[in-house]
Protein backbone atom coordinates (compact mmCIF):
# COMPACT_ATOMS: atom_id res chain seq x y z
CA UNK A 1 0.00 0.00 0.00
CA UNK A 2 3.04 2.39 0.82
CA UNK A 3 3.97 2.24 -2.55
CA UNK A 4 1.16 1.98 -4.12
CA UNK A 5 0.84 6.00 -2.71
CA UNK A 6 4.39 6.71 -3.14
CA UNK A 7 3.62 6.00 -6.95
CA UNK A 8 0.66 7.57 -6.99
CA UNK A 9 2.61 10.32 -5.47
CA UNK A 10 4.92 10.39 -7.93
CA UNK A 11 2.94 10.32 -10.99
CA UNK A 12 0.85 13.49 -9.79
CA UNK A 13 3.64 15.55 -9.04
CA UNK A 14 5.16 14.64 -12.52
CA UNK A 15 1.55 15.74 -13.95
CA UNK A 16 1.66 18.74 -11.74
CA UNK A 17 5.30 20.23 -12.73
CA UNK A 18 4.38 19.30 -16.80
CA UNK A 19 1.05 21.58 -16.36
CA UNK A 20 3.66 24.30 -14.89
CA UNK A 21 6.21 24.15 -17.63
CA UNK A 22 3.22 24.35 -20.26
CA UNK A 23 1.42 27.10 -18.72
CA UNK A 24 5.17 28.84 -18.34
CA UNK A 25 5.98 27.98 -22.44
CA UNK A 26 2.11 29.59 -23.30
CA UNK A 27 2.84 32.53 -20.91
CA UNK A 28 6.37 33.55 -22.62
CA UNK A 29 5.04 32.62 -25.99
CA UNK A 30 2.33 34.95 -25.63
CA UNK A 31 4.45 37.73 -23.79
CA UNK A 32 6.94 37.27 -26.84
CA UNK A 33 3.84 37.36 -29.14
CA UNK A 34 2.34 40.95 -27.90
CA UNK A 35 5.66 42.18 -27.61
CA UNK A 36 6.23 41.66 -31.62
CA UNK A 37 2.94 42.82 -32.24
CA UNK A 38 3.22 45.74 -30.02
CA UNK A 39 7.29 46.83 -31.83
CA UNK A 40 5.88 46.12 -35.16
CA UNK A 41 3.04 48.70 -34.50
CA UNK A 42 5.33 51.20 -32.37
CA UNK A 43 3.10 50.95 -29.23
CA UNK A 44 6.18 51.39 -26.97
CA UNK A 45 3.96 52.03 -24.08
CA UNK A 46 2.66 48.74 -24.45
CA UNK A 47 5.67 47.13 -24.74
CA UNK A 48 7.29 48.83 -22.05
CA UNK A 49 5.26 46.68 -19.58
CA UNK A 50 6.48 43.47 -20.82
CA UNK A 51 10.55 44.34 -20.90
CA UNK A 52 12.53 43.90 -17.15
CA UNK A 53 14.17 46.99 -16.00
CA UNK A 54 18.18 47.10 -16.66
CA UNK A 55 18.50 50.75 -15.56
CA UNK A 56 20.22 52.60 -12.47
CA UNK A 57 17.91 51.53 -9.65
CA UNK A 58 19.12 48.33 -8.61
CA UNK A 59 16.40 47.14 -6.39
CA UNK A 60 13.95 47.21 -9.42
CA UNK A 61 16.60 45.54 -11.93
CA UNK A 62 14.51 42.21 -13.41
CA UNK A 63 12.03 42.64 -10.98
CA UNK A 64 10.22 45.66 -12.62
CA UNK A 65 9.37 46.39 -15.67
CA UNK A 66 9.90 49.75 -17.24
CA UNK A 67 8.00 52.43 -17.08
CA UNK A 68 6.19 54.24 -19.88
CA UNK A 69 5.55 57.49 -18.38
CA UNK A 70 9.18 57.57 -17.63
CA UNK A 71 10.68 59.30 -20.93
CA UNK A 72 14.38 57.89 -20.04
CA UNK A 73 12.80 54.44 -19.99
CA UNK A 74 10.62 54.96 -23.17
CA UNK A 75 13.48 55.70 -24.88
CA UNK A 76 15.71 52.69 -24.21
CA UNK A 77 12.10 50.17 -25.07
CA UNK A 78 12.01 51.88 -28.31
CA UNK A 79 15.42 50.86 -28.96
CA UNK A 80 14.98 47.30 -28.61
CA UNK A 81 11.30 47.66 -30.28
CA UNK A 82 13.02 48.89 -33.25
CA UNK A 83 15.25 46.58 -33.39
CA UNK A 84 12.19 43.82 -32.95
CA UNK A 85 10.60 45.70 -35.73
CA UNK A 86 13.69 45.98 -38.27
CA UNK A 87 13.50 41.88 -38.13
CA UNK A 88 10.14 41.49 -38.37
CA UNK A 89 9.70 44.02 -41.55
CA UNK A 90 12.76 42.49 -43.01
CA UNK A 91 11.20 38.87 -43.10
CA UNK A 92 8.28 36.62 -44.83
CA UNK A 93 7.70 35.02 -41.19
CA UNK A 94 8.85 33.92 -38.10
CA UNK A 95 9.49 30.15 -36.41
CA UNK A 96 9.75 29.98 -32.71
CA UNK A 97 12.32 27.24 -30.94
CA UNK A 98 12.13 25.35 -27.84
CA UNK A 99 12.28 27.36 -24.92
CA UNK A 100 14.93 25.90 -22.40
CA UNK A 101 15.21 26.87 -18.84
CA UNK A 102 18.32 27.53 -17.29
CA UNK A 103 19.73 29.00 -14.17
CA UNK A 104 22.29 31.44 -14.26
CA UNK A 105 23.52 33.86 -11.21
CA UNK A 106 20.71 32.67 -9.22
CA UNK A 107 17.70 33.62 -11.20
CA UNK A 108 16.03 31.48 -13.69
CA UNK A 109 15.76 32.14 -17.37
CA UNK A 110 13.71 30.96 -20.29
CA UNK A 111 14.99 31.88 -23.68
CA UNK A 112 13.83 31.27 -26.89
CA UNK A 113 15.10 31.20 -30.11
CA UNK A 114 13.49 32.34 -32.78
CA UNK A 115 14.06 32.53 -36.51
CA UNK A 116 13.17 35.00 -38.82
CA UNK A 117 12.85 33.59 -42.06
CA UNK A 118 13.15 35.68 -45.69
CA UNK A 119 13.04 33.13 -48.41
CA UNK A 120 15.91 30.86 -48.14
CA UNK A 121 17.58 33.20 -45.65
CA UNK A 122 17.15 32.63 -42.00
CA UNK A 123 18.46 35.00 -39.00
CA UNK A 124 18.50 33.54 -35.52
CA UNK A 125 17.60 35.80 -32.44
CA UNK A 126 17.85 34.79 -29.00
CA UNK A 127 15.19 36.21 -26.48
CA UNK A 128 15.26 35.52 -22.47
CA UNK A 129 12.41 35.73 -20.12
CA UNK A 130 12.18 36.29 -15.98
CA UNK A 131 9.53 35.27 -14.48
CA UNK A 132 8.37 38.64 -12.18
CA UNK A 133 5.06 39.37 -10.16
CA UNK A 134 3.83 41.10 -13.51
CA UNK A 135 4.21 37.67 -15.04
CA UNK A 136 7.53 36.63 -17.70
CA UNK A 137 9.55 40.08 -18.83
CA UNK A 138 11.78 39.93 -21.31
CA UNK A 139 15.22 40.08 -20.08
CA UNK A 140 18.24 41.91 -21.40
Amino acid sequence: MKNLIGSVFVILMMTFSSLIAQTDESSIKAALANLFSYSKSNAFDKAALLIAYDGENKERINKDSFDPQKQNELDLVKRRCKKISALLNLSTKYELGQIIKKEENDKVIFSVEVNFISGEQKLTESYNFIKTDKGFLLSA
